[in-house]
């Protein structure tokens, strides 16, 4: 990997990432696998900066120490964190309903268990021709599915993406697989904002916000950045091949994009479409730095948050906080986690 890397113009000399490979690891136990994760071969970044920054385990030991192991699980379980949200009237996706063979209910509070009782709620709520559905446990979008609702033929569904119609009973059984305890939190699909639609307008593309809460409890802006999606895909991470674009939190305005994954170049357009998205104005800063602050200030026994905002043509809403985000995103910010997140620990 050095030795491919060394041939970019951006690059250190091959020997030069052994020498700092070695160097790290002695020092501080950062391994040389890190080293090409977190982008440290790059010739502008500081000796200074690259010493800053963490291994997975010291990551996870400051995230035991910052947010409690035993409150973490508020923000993986969708039920626990959307009622959270609900009950401080924080703004996020519209609850349909909670899907469970076993005790689901709508958000009426009627049963959820099967397909005639999803039937008998679209039939009421005429209004909705899009709606997602999130597993309940999860997170990364590790089985999210969305699909349009055909109304022309009885009630059908066609999942985003996907040309073929289904019924609802083989979408649950088959895609869903609910009579197999798989259960899902059902949501209104959002419409983004055009400005984020022109990103990619497949995927919802949102913030990741890294928020901290001072010892005295006032919020604090470590970091933002931009999630966008690839071309027909519907979620944005990285997983699905999305990427991160750098925000500058005073202008509000993207500024640089970064690889798919660590072993590409940067690049200034959208690697399909061949849109321009440098230096391109976001709305709404003021309003996502308010909803940011407060939603860490209602998190029981939390300092640190990631949070996933989209940006519809009203307002910003929450798609879910993370209390666990990913170590690797300090990569769309351009600095150490001793930079971003040291502060915490004194």
């Amino acid at each position: 990997m050095s030795l491919a890397r060394a041939r970019d113009i951006n690059a250190l000399p091959f020997l030069q990432q052994i020498k700092e490979m070695l160097l790290l690891q002695l020092l501080t136990g950062f391994g040389p696998g890190n080293y090409h994760k977190y982008l440290l071969w790059q010739k502008n970044m500081s000796w200074q900066q690259k010493m800053g920054y963490w291994h997975d385990q010291q990551y996870y030991r400051f995230l035991n120490k910052i947010n409690p192991l035993s409150y973490r699980v508020i923000a993986r379980n969708k039920v626990m964190s959307k009622a959270l949200l609900k009950f401080y009237n924080i703004p996020d996706a519209e609850f349909l309903g909670y899907l469970s063979a076993t005790g689901g209910c709508n958000a009426d509070c009627a049963s959820l268990r099967s397909a005639e009782d999803l039937t008998a709620l679209l039939m009421k709520r005429t209004d909705l021709d899009k709606i997602c559905f999130k597993p309940v446990d999860g997170s990364g979008g590790e089985g999210f599915c969305a699909v349009e609702i055909d109304r022309s033929n009885g009630l059908m569904f066609k999942e985003l993406g996907k040309q073929t119609t289904v019924s609802i009973a083989n979408f649950l059984s088959r895609t869903l697989m609910i009579d197999r305890g798989c259960d899902y939190i059902i949501e209104k699909y959002l419409q983004q904002h055009p400005a984020l639609a022109d990103f990619n307008p497949s995927s919802l593309n949102t913030l990741r916000i890294w928020v901290g809460k001072t010892t005295d409890g006032k919020p604090k802006i470590i970091a933002v950045y931009l999630r966008v999606g690839r071309s027909g895909k519907l979620i944005d991470n990285k997983m699905a091949g999305g990427f991160g674009v750098s925000i500058d939190i005073n202008s509000f305005k993207t500024v640089m994009l970064l690889p798919p994954d660590n072993n590409e170049h940067c690049y200034e357009h959208h690697p399909d479409s061949g849109e321009n998205l440098i230096d391109r104005q976001l709305p709404f800063r003021q309003e996502v730095i308010t909803l940011a602050e407060k939603v860490i200030s209602i998190l029981p026994n939390t300092r640190f948050v990631g949070l996933d905002i989209a940006l519809t043509p009203q307002e910003p809403v929450i798609i879910e906080f993370n209390l666990a985000p990913t170590a690797t995103g300090v990569t769309k910010m351009n600095a150490s986690h001793q930079q971003l997140l040291g502060w915490l620990e004194k």
